[in-house]
Order: structure tokens, then sequence, then C-alpha cells
């Protein structure tokens, strides 16, 4: 305990007092058998992020027949999903909660449904990571604030740190915080609904979730992973109160500084009673390993941003298991805006994302639904006069915000401006066409040297990995050579090992480094240096250049370290297989002669041959 004395420790504990109060209405409570796979009905509306845009929500569902003129339910026996992220980032959160809460029960007495999956900025309410929330969100909770609840509390704040800290107490709690806490804590109306709803749901052959699957849920059922969910919230919530009650917590504290701001509490603390120091460490333990419950981090079900972001072939391991496990075949999700803020497919239409930014004062997007009826997906925008179309497949991007076969273009026909020589030969440029804008290298280069590193591309190309970047031949200050693009930061595997870089972002190294040596084994090359395996700074995305050294008439695999023996999981072995003597003949039958294509097919033979991971 801190050694605080006289009015601010009262002070203190009025601020703990109100904390607990709302943390004990969030203890876990016996786990309710709920249903959530359902089967497959004549219409299923979908929409994704709301992020407290309540105007933009309510003009789509009464564009889509949801509601009616007077926003009641009018969509008969329709199931609609909202796929979470009610809440932050826009003034309309409760009114879209109070809206779709509201909307369940008229959909049920019209024999259809509205089904709810919980979003992360849900579960970040829930817990108390806030930083998301506006001051009018908080506003819209005022009058839930008992009389002169907050005055007092600003006069013990006052007391505690003195005279002008008055501006930091509205910074931690600002107009509405406690009615907001109340109204989300576990007895409170939006809490005990947001805790009730799942993190996954299955309708027919579809499902939904907020984010996305990562290893995190492999081999589990849907009931295992809402389970699992719904039991790691609560038990965050249940431990987060023993924190509070041992006062090792502050009400003030950062969320994401919690857990090191109790060890230093209990560290300073001073405390003769053994079993009252025990009693502290088992319950700051407790609350450790529920802050790293794999459930509520950044690959669970309402964080990962795999299916959204990284890359389809080693994504797909991971996916389509997933899929094949639960009996659906595909697999809807919100939380990553697309690229462009319009509905598109992945995974050869596996995946559809539906978040196109319906909070158009923050994401400048386009109020989406997804129809799925009559065995087909379309979508539907409510800013344009056009029928439901198509869901078009999300183009392939490469080191850049632009589409591939865009930056490819831009590098074939654009200005190249040098802007600096990065080393003998190797020149850093812009290239620049229509008002775009491309990073690139240029690298001098002839014969085989330029062969090889077009073949290394338009090979990665055909098999759709996305691992060597956009590849042209040009000619730059009067030396042959070609450009290629590149991120607008990026860094060599030699600078992350002579910086001690931090490496990692929504998309996991390793699977990306399989299949670097999957690539490599098949194109049989020798020289994969450090410094010829680049990451894209911005989401760590794994690129590769500098294949001079690949494409030899050796038919036999590269040596690699025994730790790192090519094994190609399912998807690149099935992407291999495709290959043939008239594919390569397609992609790089100009570039290659006969004998090392041959050599090509029986590498990759006999790493089809290699046992699997």
């Amino acid at each position: 305990m801190h050694s605080d004395g006289g009015s601010p420790r009262r002070s203190r504990h009025a601020l703990h007092a109100l904390w607990l109060g709302l943390l004990s209405c969030a203890s876990p409570t016996g786990a309710q058998k709920q249903q959530d796979s359902f089967a497959q009905v004549e219409r299923v509306i979908a929409f994704a992020d709301v992020h407290g845009a309540y105007d933009e929500l309510a003009g789509l569902l009464r564009s889509v027949g949801v509601i009616d003129a007077n926003l009641r339910w009018s969509a008969g026996a329709a199931r609609v999903v909202s796929l979470g992220d009610l809440l932050d980032r826009g003034a309309g959160s409760r009114k879209a909660m109070d809206l779709l809460m509201r909307l369940q029960g008229e959909a049920g007495a019209a024999g259809g449904a509205l089904h709810v999956v919980l979003g992360n900025h849900e579960a970040m309410n829930l817990v108390g990571d806030l930083r998301e929330v506006t001051p009018a969100e908080f506003a819209a909770y005022i009058g839930e604030e008992p009389p002169g609840l907050r005055e007092r509390l600003r006069g013990e704040w006052v007391a505690r740190r003195g005279r002008g800290s008055e501006k930091g107490f509205d910074e931690h709690f600002p107009p509405g915080f406690f009615g907001q806490r109340a109204a989300l804590s576990k007895e409170g109306k939006y809490g005990r609904w947001l805790l009730s709803l799942p993190a996954a749901i299955v309708i027919g052959d579809t499902l939904f979730m907020h984010g996305g699957p990562s290893q995190v849920l492999s081999g589990l059922s849907l009931q295992e992973i809402n389970l699992r969910y719904r039991s790691a919230l609560s038990e965050y919530l249940s431990a987060l109160g023993g924190l509070m009650a041992a006062g090792l917590v502050d009400p003030g504290d950062p969320f994401e500084d919690r857990a090191d701001l109790a060890e230093r509490r209990l560290a300073a603390a001073s405390l003769s009673d053994a079993n009252a120091l025990r009693e502290r460490t088992d319950v700051l333990r407790r609350f450790i390993a529920a802050d790293r419950d794999p459930m509520l981090d950044s690959d669970g079900p309402s964080w990962s941003r795999g299916a959204a972001r990284c890359n389809e072939t080693a994504e797909s391991d991971v996916l389509r298991p997933l899929l094949a496990g639960l009996g659906v075949k595909r697999l809807v999700i919100g939380h990553t805006p697309t690229r462009d803020q319009r509905v598109a497919s992945r995974f050869d239409g596996a995946v559809i994302e539906l978040d196109s930014g319906m909070n158009r004062a923050v994401y400048h997007g386009h109020p989406a639904a997804l129809l799925l009826e009559h065995d087909a997906a379309r979508v539907f925008y409510a800013d344009e006069d056009r029928p439901p179309a198509g869901i078009p497949a999300e183009p392939l991007y490469v080191s850049s915000p632009i589409p591939d076969d865009v930056v490819a273009s831009v590098l074939t026909r654009g200005k190249v401006t040098v802007s600096g020589t990065r080393a003998p030969g190797t020149l850093d440029v812009v290239v620049e066409l229509g008002g775009l804008r491309v990073p690139a290298a240029f690298v001098e280069a002839r014969g085989t040297a330029m062969s090889r590193e077009l073949a290394a591309y338009r090979l990665d190309r055909a098999l759709r990995l996305g691992l060597v970047p956009a590849t042209v031949p040009r000619e730059v200050q009067g030396q042959q050579g070609f450009l290629q693009a590149r991120p607008a930061r990026w860094a060599s595997q030699a600078d992350v090992d002579a910086k001690s870089l931090q490496v990692g972002g929504w998309c996991a190294i390793p699977p990306q480094l399989e299949l670097m040596d999957a690539f490599d084994a098949v194109i049989g090359n020798e020289g994969r240096t450090p410094e010829r395996v680049l990451y894209d700074a911005s989401d760590w995305m794994l690129l590769l250049t500098g294949h001079e050294r690949a494409f030899g008439a050796s038919k036999a695999l590269p040596v690699f370290p025994p730790a790192r023996a090519p094994r190609p999981g399912a998807e690149m072995r099935r992407r291999l297989a495709t290959l043939d003597a008239t594919s390569l003949v397609q992609a790089v039958g100009d570039l290659l002669s006969e004998s090392e294509r041959a050599a090509l097919l029986a590498r990759r033979d006999a790493l089809l041959t290699a046992p699997a991971r």
C-alpha cells in the first residue's frame, strides 16, 4: 500500500471505492450456453465497424430494408449481423447500441434475428482501455452520473494533488466518464449486453468474426472459441478488481501500464506480514496471466489482422483448416479497413473484408452492407445510387499502398528521379506517373544478372506469392539495369541484426521466412544473404531481392542449415504443384533456358517429397 496520509488517502480511497464498485459487478459468473450456429436462411445482411457513426448506420439499414422510416424492424425473417466495433471514434456509439438492442427484440418477434459479434473496441471499453473514446461519447452518459458525484471526486482529487490539478482530473475523467463506466460494467445496461455477445457465429456456410483467425484458434470448435473468449474477458475484469482491492492499481493509471505500475507499487510497499505480501503477489500474478491471455491479445479473434493483411500463401494454412473444421466455406470480417474503402474478397473468395470505413468523418469511406442470398454474395453501398453488385477480389499489394500491377506500370513508364547512391551500381530513385509516386531502387545489370532478377519476379507472380517487389528493365543515366519497387521505409535483415531492430507487426515473421526458404529452394538460390532480405518497416512484411545466383542448371536443392530445411505448408505445396513446362514457358520462357526450366521443375519435385511442416 502507498503510505499517503490524511485527506489525500481518503481521496484515493474514494476513487478506489467507486472503481471497485464498478469492477465488483464484473466478477465472472457461471458460463451460460448460448447458441452461436444457425441454419442457412433465405437472406443474410451484414455490416461492419460503425464506430459511433449512428446516422450512417441508420441510413444503411433503411437502404437495405432492415428498418423502416420509423427505425422499426422491417426485414422479416432475415438474419442481420453486426461485425462489432460499434464503439469509439464517433459520437453516436450509445445510440447505435440502443438501436441494435431494440432491433434484436423486434427481429425475434418477426421471425428474424439480429446478431452482434463482439469487436475489439467493445472489449477495450469493457476492460477500461478508453484511449479511443471521444469526449462526445463520454458526454452521452452525463445523465447517468449521480448528482454531485463529479464535483466531490474532483475536490478530493485536487485535495490530494494541489491547486491547478483540476485539468488533470478532467483529462483522466471527462464529463460522463463515471456514467459510462457504470453503464458498461457487468450490471450496467450496456456492459451486461456486451458481455453476452459472441466472438464468432456461423450462419449456414458462413463464419462471421470481427478480426479473424490465427493459430490461437487452431483446432477449436465454435463453442470453444466463444467460451474461451468470454472467460478471458471475465477473468481479466475479476483479476483487475483484485489489483484494485489490493491498492496496486489506481483508476487513473494508463491501461497499458497497469501491470508495470502494479509491480512497482508492490515492490515499493512496506509489508511486514508475509501472508499479505504473498496474497498481493498472487493477485498480481493472476492479473499478469489474464493480461497476457492470447484470446485478448493481437492474435485473438477480435484483434487478428492475418486474414485481411498477411500473405495469402502463408495465411491459408491458418484460415483453411479453421474453415474446414467449422464446416463453412467463407469468413466475413471487419476490423481492418480495406485499402480503398470498398468491400473486397481475398483467398479466392473465402474471405470477405467488410470494413469499408462507415464512419466517414474518420475514414472517408462508404457505409456498406453485405447481402447473402440466392447462393450469391453481393455488396450494397448506401451512398451510391446503384443496385447491389458482386464483390471484387482485392488486388495484390507488395511493398506499396498502390496495387502491384499499377506499381509495375509506373516503374515501366514513369519519370525516374535519382535521389541518391545506395551502393556502387545501386541508386535510390523515385518513379512518378499520373500523380502516383513509387520509391524504387535502380540496379545496374545486364545479361544473366538481369534475366534472373526478372525471372524471380515473374515466377513469384505466377505463384501469386508477393515476395519479390515489382521489377522491370529500365535504363537510368545511360546505364542498363532494372528498377525494383521499395517501400517508403524499409530495412534489410543486415540492418535488423546490426541495429538490434525490433521486428514484428500484424503478420508473423516465421511463416514468411518459410515461404522464402521454399522459394529459394525451387529457384536454386544460393545467394540469399541478410542484405537480400528486406522488410517493409511500416508492417514488417518480408521482401526478397538479389537473385543473380538463382536459376542454375543443378537439379539438387540448395544446402540449408538443418534447422531451416524447407518444409512448405499445404498452400505453398498446392501452388508449386501447379507449375509445369507450359506454365514455366509462359512465365519465364524468354528469361531461362530449357535446361534451367527443367532443373527448376526437378527441384520443385524434390521439395514436394520433403516432409511437410
